[in-house]
């Protein structure tokens, strides 16, 4: 072997190593970005296990979720009066019931509601006109799931744990009409997927809380589910965004829209029958 030979050999091997290197560096981050990043430090919020799940764990003396409670929202500072979300979080790797049961202090994050019945006044002392009162109060709204709501009135002396079932509820918010205050959101009690949790790609119930009068309502609409819903500002009417629980494989993304009065308990579809032929007609001609 020629001294050239040698030579052309170690320069080779002195560019080729740092580039192997760095070629299994990209290809350490290309499939890092790829795989699914897990994350110990922060638990998830699945929603609450189905029971046949927590069935599973509790023959198997094994838990593997807890209790957090997570951002506080004011109704009535002065009053005390507020409500707190129970969340349950999915550990990383189940626990044995025997362990020591950890509680942790969790901070929350207070919301203060607007009174938009209070008279606003100039600087000056001079009363101003009397808007319209705000119905809509999209301030509370928390999207998070929830497995429980919890709420206080420490001037009247109530505390209240609302759900008496296992559940899980998103898309909560605060409702006041005139007088009337509600709690609305949507969730399940059945794992209609049978993926283990309940949350929100299961089939999902609207529910209606009057807070004064301390009753709870399930909204339904025959044959239909309903996905979201809408309160119309300074009205009493929401909007439902809603499926057909008896649709065909192949209209599986048809959404209809309904109209329901949350004083009278009426609803209506927002798209009359008529209307709808008309639309179907223009596309298939």
């Amino acid at each position: 072997m020629s001294k050239l030979q040698k030579y052309n050999r170690i320069i080779f091997a002195v560019i080729s190593i740092p580039t192997l290197i760095a070629m299994a560096g990209i290809a350490f981050l290309i499939i890092c970005e790829v795989l699914p990043k897990s994350h110990p430090e922060f638990d998830q919020n699945k929603g609450v296990i189905s029971k046949t799940e927590a069935e599973k764990n509790a023959s198997k003396e094994e838990y593997n979720q807890y209790i957090s409670y997570d951002h506080m929202f004011v109704l009535n500072s002065e009053q005390q009066e507020f409500v707190i979300p129970v969340t349950a979080r999915t550990m990383e790797k189940k626990e044995r019931w025997t362990e020591r049961y950890r509680m942790k202090e969790v901070s929350v994050a207070e919301v203060v509601f607007d009174n938009s019945d209070n008279n606003s006044f100039s600087t000056s002392g001079e009363k101003q006109p009397e808007k319209k009162p705000d119905t809509t109060y999209l301030a509370a709204f928390y999207n998070n799931y929830f497995v429980n709501l919890v709420y206080e009135n420490a001037a009247r002396k109530i505390h209240r744990t609302l759900i008496k079932e296992r559940f899980t509820g998103w898309e909560l918010n605060y409702i006041r009409i005139g007088s009337k205050r509600y709690l609305a959101f949507i969730g399940t009690s059945t794992d209609s997927n049978d993926d283990g949790y309940l949350n929100d790609l299961d089939n999902g119930r609207f529910y209606l809380y009057d807070i004064d009068a301390d009753d709870m309502k399930e909204i339904t609409i025959p044959n239909m589910e309903i996905l979201h819903y809408h309160l119309m500002k300074n009205t009493s009417y929401l909007i439902f965004d809603v499926k057909d629980t008896k649709r065909p494989e192949s209209h599986k993304n048809e959404q209809f829209m309904y109209r329901y009065d949350i004083n009278t308990g009426k609803y209506e579809d927002v798209i009359p029958e008529e209307e709808k032929k008309l639309h179907l007609k223009l596309i298939m001609q």
